[in-house]
């Protein structure tokens, strides 16, 4: 089986979004900018809000508006889910091969960014660029399930699962993993080359960075959330490359309570 192909698999981006990736390529985000080309898409508006007001930012009151939001998440997160609303557009969303509902995916991703925020906000990591990945690092399953359910491979897929992990099943179909199918898509997308990188190398991290996406990657993923025994994985992998794995069980605890 062929790997994923690249460009015929993957969509453009609509023009108001490749105008705001323009922004953000270009390091100069113009809040009031992004906001009216934000308003001028209702879909990523709408997907915007519904995300902001999920429980698990667990804001006091409703945000009713785009600007709101943006000041609140912030204009990484706001990229996050603009990218992943055009995902979910793009492509047929059916993940029940990876075992998940897209609500379940959408959780897996907001957990990601806001456990990482909560547990490197006193520390010295540049977040930014991280907190993205986490949002998007799962993003190649949506990809991957489409091309599963096109071929036909379903059920070869789950039984694959039932005996080795779904990266390992991606590779004996595929050639490929997701996290390299969600790489190649953000570069199709412009987005920079150690972004993409990174979000490459998840599951065979080398940098630091990666190294700590890899622990979101354990602790939070398509099989458990905040399960005891891949906690004390993740925490005894951040132990071994000293990246402030105390910090990271503290704010797991914290994180569930939410």
């Amino acid at each position: 089986m062929s790997s994923v192909s690249i460009p015929e698999t993957f969509p453009n981006l609509p023009a108001s979004v490749q105008k705001i990736q323009k922004m953000y390529a270009s390091q100069s985000v113009a809040i009031p900018t992004l906001v009216a080309l934000l308003e001028s898409e209702p879909l990523l508006a709408a997907n915007i809000l519904k995300l902001v007001n999920s429980p698990y930012y667990g804001l006091s009151a409703k945000v009713s508006s785009i600007n709101g939001a943006v000041m609140l998440l912030g204009t990484t997160v706001i990229r996050g889910i603009i990218l992943a609303t055009i995902l979910k557009k793009s492509f047929p969303l059916d993940l029940s091969v990876y075992g998940i509902t897209v609500a379940q995916f959408e959780t897996i991703s907001i957990l990601r960014a806001k456990l990482l925020k909560e547990w490197l906000q006193n520390t010295d990591v540049d977040t930014q660029s991280l907190s993205l990945a986490a949002f998007l690092m799962e993003s190649g399953k949506i990809v991957m399930a489409h091309e599963i359910a096109k071929n036909s491979l379903k059920t070869e897929f789950v039984a694959l699962c039932q005996i080795q992990s779904q990266e390992e099943a991606e590779m004996e179909l595929f050639g490929v993993q997701s996290y390299s199918v969600a790489s190649a898509l953000f570069l199709q997308w412009q987005f920079d080359d150690a972004f993409c990188a990174l979000i490459g190398s998840v599951t065979n991290p080398q940098s630091s960075d990666a190294k700590i996406l890899h622990a979101l990657q354990i602790a939070i993923n398509t099989k458990n959330i905040f399960d005891a025994d891949e906690i004390a994985k993740a925490k005894e992998f951040l132990d071994i490359h000293a990246l402030y794995g105390d910090a990271f069980l503290q704010s797991v605890e914290k994180i569930k309570k939410i």
